[in-house]
């Protein structure tokens, strides 16, 4: 498979009639979601999407969201999938950044964004309310809005269309947390795509019969493999829903109740589901496969889950956004004390490199630096990657057996909850308010996010003021869990804030 439009081919080779997806009020069969991708190929030209344009898709996971997401690459365009959890401030942000040319929106969202300054974006809502029902303004264009009954009525014959494709077309953007405080959107193309979805295929060996969850939220890279190795290969996939998602009892529900055959997800959901539930080996048997990546698993908790699970594959995947999964180890019956990233995959080459660009000797610590397929083809709206290999920031070395040990970021880009970001976001965000004269924030020991504040003045602020005034304009897994007042920031030598004193200070919460 060379681009993600021709993710059809394996599911109707093995049976039309088998089913695709299924969310929480309805299943497509492979039949049923090409006749809707080639609804929603004509609903989009309708709106005026053309070859080369990006659509946004802000809404919670569904079956017709996949169908946008098939619909968009065969037009040759690009999707990009914003958290359904931002706050209008980001989204906008997002749409700006990329010129979107037209959204997928639920209809919760809706009347907010009507009042936008984006009323005038061409809209498509995937609900089968009608437009008098929607409470559409009637100053909005509706020759600019769709419904699901509109895509309906439309024919679901396949569409000849005008367009000239490529594996180096662009087919989605994931924004990522930035340093400036302006989310940055990480471009990748089908080559990109498909290099990784290809390999997951071939190592993982899912068959028809077999039943994917996805667990990761759209805009979250852990997401591709869900939806892409599953209709790859003539399977089935079963989108868990955001509430669902954050609740470990319901997942084991999930689990049992759909039969799930292969999972994956970052080590936090698995360790939470085997503190919720104690038979969690019993009730989850379906699983052959259970996959992690995102964040380091603590040993103790991955051996716990290889004692639960002896015989089932378990797989550590790593890489940033940028590369999708360029590193990979699936672990052995006795589990090491040191979890390696292993050995690379996806058909990309892996060097670590010193501060001169030198290859460091087996045991010593560089850069990890992958070459390859699956490595992005730049930010979107800077100057076009030239560099043949991409330095992720992150700090690695091989042990001696040969296998890619990781150690930690570079800089101030960290992961929380399974999510990168950059702290520079969060401190941006937080010296907008007007009582904020200075701020850093850090991770600290115990995975929380600490605000370091300096005041203008004396006004009574709080932590939860702090979060109300940042959830304007961040994600909730950004917003800081604890607040710190200082008179000063400590600095260093050189002027800049000396972070590794701050957590060693004693100051008032």
């Amino acid at each position: 498979m060379k681009r993600l439009n021709y993710i059809f081919s394996a599911g109707m080779i093995a049976g039309e009639d088998n089913l695709a997806v299924s969310d929480t009020t309805e299943s497509l069969t492979y039949k049923e979601l090409n006749n809707i991708t080639n609804q929603l190929v004509r609903t989009f030209q309708l709106l005026g999407v053309k070859e080369g344009d990006r659509v946004g898709l802000w809404l919670e996971k569904s079956c017709r969201g996949i169908a946008c997401m098939l619909a968009i690459s065969r037009l040759n365009a690009s999707y990009v999938p914003i958290d359904p959890m931002n706050p209008l401030a980001r989204v906008s942000t997002i749409i700006k950044d990329c010129q979107m040319s037209a959204i997928v929106i639920s209809q919760g969202k809706l009347a907010k964004f009507i009042d936008s300054e984006h009323r005038e974006l061409p809209l498509l809502i995937p609900d089968n309310l009608s437009l008098d029902d929607l409470n559409i303004h009637s100053d909005t264009n509706l020759s600019h809005v769709a419904n699901w009954s509109d895509v309906r009525s439309q024919s679901s014959e396949h569409v000849d269309l005008d367009v000239t494709y490529s594996e180096t077309d662009l087919a989605y953007i994931l924004y990522t947390s930035g340093s400036t405080g302006v989310p940055k959107g990480v471009c990748i193309n089908h080559l990109n795509a498909c290099a990784f979805i290809n390999w997951s295929i071939e190592e993982v060996e899912p068959r028809p019969e077999d039943r994917f969850s996805n667990h990761a939220p759209w805009h979250f890279d852990l997401s591709v493999f869900d939806i892409y190795v599953a209709l790859g290969s003539g399977a089935s996939v079963y989108l868990i829903s955001e509430m669902v998602s954050y609740v470990p009892a319901q997942l084991v529900d999930f689990i049992e109740k759909n039969q799930i055959s292969i999972w994956y997800s970052v080590p936090t959901a698995l360790s939470l589901m085997m503190d919720a539930e104690p038979q969690l080996e019993t009730r989850c048997s379906s699983l052959h496969t259970v996959i992690f990546a995102g964040e380091p698993f603590a040993i103790k908790k991955l051996k716990e889950l290889r004692k639960r699970f002896p015989h089932k594959a378990l797989y550590n995947f790593y890489g940033p956004t940028e590369t999708n999964v360029s590193t990979y180890y699936k672990v052995p019956n006795e589990v090491p004390d040191k979890l390696p990233i292993g050995h690379v995959c996806s058909g990309d080459s892996l060097s670590l490199l010193d501060d001169n660009g030198t290859k460091v000797a087996i045991g010593e610590q560089g850069f990890i630096t992958i070459k390859g397929p699956s490595v992005f083809s730049g930010y979107w709206g800077k100057t076009a990657r030239t560099e043949d290999a991409y330095n992720t920031g992150d700090i690695g070395y091989f042990n001696d057996k040969g296998e890619l040990m990781y150690v930690g970021r570079n800089d101030h880009m960290i992961k929380v909850k399974g999510y990168r970001i950059h702290l520079g976001e969060i401190e941006t965000t937080i010296e907008k308010h007007p009582a904020i004269e200075e701020c850093c924030v850090l991770l600290g020991e115990d995975k929380a996010l600490h605000a370091y504040l300096v005041q203008q003045d004396d006004s009574a602020l709080s932590l939860i003021k702090i979060k109300l005034h940042c959830s304007a304009h961040l994600p909730k897994y950004m917003l800081p869990d604890f607040v710190h007042f200082l008179p000063m920031l400590p600095r260093n030598g050189n002027g800049k804030v000396a972070r590794k004193d701050l957590a060693a200070l004693e100051v008032s919460a």
